[in-house]
Order: structure tokens, then C-alpha cells, then sequence
């Protein structure tokens, strides 16, 4: 059995102290009651919680005759949550399995916290306008017309390819509107199983079908209340729920699977797609009637060949964050290497970019990226463009090549882990001809193969 003392105080003054609480101290009650607390000798951290109003459980506690306890300290309210007091428990007996029990309770509590605010990152837009980066006059005028969009309530459908940053617009566009205070829920349309999708966009009431959780379940436009549904790759919608879609961007009503009564949702829509809609409509595979719905205000976002001014700004950009991130030690690209990205043609935009960057710092290991460190595809396209335009002068281009050949040769090395078999074969020359250019240019082997 725990056998407690007890020990409550009101504004700073002692009310009540039970008598185990003063045959453990051998101090009597009478001599208490009535004091103010502050002239009590070890009743500081109890005149702490009376302040703050913050309770201090479980915590290691020790009497004047060396009894080892747990105490609890939490403050008072009245009915209007107004700090009226604070009281002190002790705990003696059964102490561990208290000690144990408080530990997994504030465990759990650090858990649910923790994914709470998790759950609320995902329902929140993380980027802004501050985040696009960029100063060529394209993305300048796309920036801009999305700045107008964001002053709007209507429906937005951004299009571009895949990796040119539809979705980091679509955040943008939400901080910027007046339901910037409002979730941001999104929905990628290919992530989520057919036989689900119902569901998960528009919710279901209990017992709706085998597995469905008894209390129901809200839907994606439901937690979009207030705020913005960001439907991205909506081209792959079957034509089966698109006019389900339709019908909820019309009314502003859902009606959950299983249910039948309507619930009002208040949200905007914005959608993105790499697709060409319009084709679709045409073949058959997308609805006119929805395309027109999105497609009220149209924001096309270039793709990085037609922007590559900005590349060095967004290499800036993404060699602080492996920095901040990744612990990496780069802080700039070579000449060389900046040349080289403007011969390509960047197919996979700035997440290719990216992603060649990524590799390349590692690879690289120090503050510069340099040729050899890109991969050998990116070299051999920079020789090519250099070699098929005018008529340098000759000492210049027996130069450039002897650069590119070796830095080709690195990189090819490095893909191939530093093995001359697979290096000779994807480069189309023999292993002791390889062997040859390495000495040639004085590479520096980590290791024999």
C-alpha cells in the first residue's frame, strides 16, 4: 500500500498538511498552518510550480530521515483555470513500479507530442515565394503571375515537367493567400490505390465496408476545411472518380462512402500536372468538364534549360543545404563545371540538378566540385559542344581536351569504384591503354583492383 504525505498551499500560504506529512518531518501542523511559505525551510520548488503554474511529476525525493520517495508537485485552479494554489504528494512504498509507470506516462506523452507536431508539418505548406530562387525573366514573370493567383480564391492548374518545381509553387501560392493559416492538404493522385481513393478523398462513416474503422474517417477535402487541397499529378485520375471530383469542386459538399447526408467543406484547389490535359481530353482519358474547372487560372512553370542563368544561383542554394544537412564540406562549382551544366540539356530539371550535385560533392569531398566529379555523361557532352562550335585556336582546344579527357577519365574511374576492367569497357578502350592514360595524367589510385 503507497502511503502518501500530503502538503496543499493557497497564495503562498499554508491550508492543509496531513499527518503522515507531520510525523515524517516531527514538525506539527499547528506550527504551519496559517505561515507563509516562503519562511519554510525546502518548499522552494513547490512555490515555483504556485508561480509558473507548470506540475513537476515523478520526481526523486529524499526526507529529512533519508527515506527515499517520488513527489508530485502540481499547481491548483479554480473553475476558470485561475492558479489558486499548488500541493505536494509524496509517494513511500511501491516507489520503483511508480517511478516506472511515470517514465512510460511521460514517454508517451513525449510521443504523442512529438507526432502531433508531425501530423501538423504535413498539413502545413513549408515553402514560400522566399524559397524560389532565381533571376532570369522567365521565372521572375511566373513568380509574379503566381503572386496575383495567390490574391485569389479561384482554382489554380500548374503545369510543367517533372521536376521543375510545380509543387514548391503550389505551397507558395497557399502562405501567400488568405487561408494561409489553413491546412494544406495534399493529395498525389498515382500514390494512392484505386479501390482506395474514394475514400481517402472524401472519407467514409462507419461499417462503410470490410476493415473501415468504427468511428469513420474523414477524407482529404474534409481536413482541407479552411484552407487549400493540392491535388498534384492529377492526370492520373481514372475517368471513374473524376466525376465524383467534379461534382465536390462544384458544390463545396462531400458526402463520406457509406453515408448519405452531405457535409460543406470550405477549400480552394490547386493541381499540377506534367501532362498536357488538353491531349488528354482529346483522346478520350480526361474529362472537358473537369479540365475547365481546374484550369481557371494556368500557371506554366519553365523548365531549368530555359532558365540556366539560374543555375548557379539554385547550385548556391543546394550546396548550403548539404551543408546544413548532410554535413558536406562544398561551397562552390568550378568554372568549368558551371560551363558544363550549360551544355546540357537538363531533362530532369533542377531534381536532376540537384541530384547531380548531391553526388558530386560527395564524390568530390572538398569545398569546390570540379569536372571530374560530374558524371562522365555530363563531361562527354561538354567536349562535344565545345569541339562542334567555331574555330578556336589550336593550342586552346588541344588544351581543353587534354582537361576533359582526364576529367573523363576520373569520373568513369570513380563510377566504377576505381575498377580498371569496367572502367576500360565503358569507356571503349583496352586495359592497358587505360593504364596508360592514368600515368599519363598522374592519377592517384585508392586502391588496387
Amino acid at each position: 500500500m503507497t502511503i502518501t504525505q500530503k502538503f496543499c498551499i493557497r497564495k503562498g500560504v499554508t491550508i492543509f498538511r496531513n499527518k503522515i506529512s507531520e510525523k515524517i518531518s516531527g514538525v506539527k501542523s499547528s506550527d504551519m498552518l496559517g505561515k507563509h511559505f516562503s519562511v519554510m525551510p525546502g518548499k522552494k520548488e513547490l512555490l515555483r510550480v504556485l508561480e509558473t503554474g507548470i506540475p513537476q511529476l515523478g520526481l526523486p525525493y529524499s526526507t529529512t530521515l533519508g527515506t527515499k520517495a517520488i513527489i508530485h508537485r502540481f499547481p491548483l485552479r479554480d473553475r476558470n483555470d485561475t492558479i489558486i494554489g499548488a500541493m505536494s504528494v509524496v509517494a513511500f512504498s511501491d516507489v520503483m513500479a511508480m517511478r516506472n509507470i511515470l517514465e512510460k506516462y511521460n514517454l508517451m506523452k513525449s510521443k504523442l507530442s512529438y507526432y502531433e507536431k508531425e501530423i501538423r508539418k504535413l498539413r502545413e505548406a513549408r515553402y514560400s515565394f522566399t524559397n524560389i530562387v532565381g533571376n532570369s525573366d522567365k521565372i521572375k514573370f511566373v513568380t509574379k503571375l503566381a503572386r496575383k493567383y495567390a490574391s485569389t480564391n479561384s482554382p489554380v492548374l500548374i503545369t510543367g515537367e517533372s521536376g521543375t518545381g510545380k509543387e514548391l509553387f503550389a505551397h507558395a501560392i497557399h502562405l501567400a493567400s488568405q487561408r494561409k493559416l489553413g491546412p494544406f492538404i495534399i493529395i498525389n493522385c498515382p500514390s494512392i490505390p484505386e479501390d482506395l481513393l474514394e475514400s481517402e478523398l472524401f472519407g467514409y462513416e462507419p461499417g462503410a465496408f470490410s476493415g473501415a474503422s468504427k468511428n469513420g474517417k474523414a477524407g482529404k477535402f474534409e481536413m482541407a476545411n479552411g484552407g487549400t487541397v493540392f491535388l498534384d499529378e492529377i492526370s492520373s485520375l481514372s475517368l471513374q472518380i473524376q466525376p465524383k471530383l467534379l461534382r465536390v469542386l462544384q458544390d463545396h459538399r462531400i458526402e463520406r462512402l457509406g453515408g448519405n447526408r452531405g457535409i460543406e467543406v470550405d477549400f480552394r484547389v490547386i493541381a499540377a500536372t506534367n501532362k498536357d490535359l488538353k491531349d488528354l481530353v482529346n483522346l478520350g482519358l480526361f474529362r472537358e468538364d473537369l479540365y475547365y474547372r481546374l484550369n481557371v487560372l494556368n500557371l506554366h512553370i519553365p523548365p531549368l534549360r530555359e532558365r540556366k542563368t539560374d543555375i548557379p544561383l539554385l547550385a548556391d542554394l543546394f550546396f548550403h543545404s548539404f551543408r546544413e544537412e548532410s554535413g558536406l564540406a562544398v561551397e562552390e562549382a568550378t568554372e568549368d563545371v558551371l560551363n558544363c551544366f550549360d551544355n546540357w540539356s537538363w531533362p530532369g530539371n533542377i531534381r536532376e540538378l540537384k541530384n547531380v550535385l548531391e553526388k558530386a560533392a560527395i564524390s568530390s569531398g572538398a569545398k569546390r566540385v570540379e569536372l571530374q566529379d560530374l558524371p562522365s555523361y555530363l563531361i562527354v557532352r561538354s567536349f562535344t559542344s565545345r569541339n562542334g562550335t567555331s574555330h578556336p585556336n589550336t593550342n586552346l582546344l588541344r588544351q581543353s581536351k587534354r582537361d576533359i579527357e582526364r576529367a573523363l577519365l576520373e569520373s568513369t574511374l570513380k563510377e566504377h569504384n576505381w575498377n580498371k576492367s569496367k572502367a576500360a569497357r565503358r569507356l571503349g578502350i583496352s586495359r592497358p591503354h587505360l593504364y596508360s592514360l592514368i600515368k599519363k595524367y598522374d592519377l592517384i589510385t585508392p586502391h588496387k583492383d
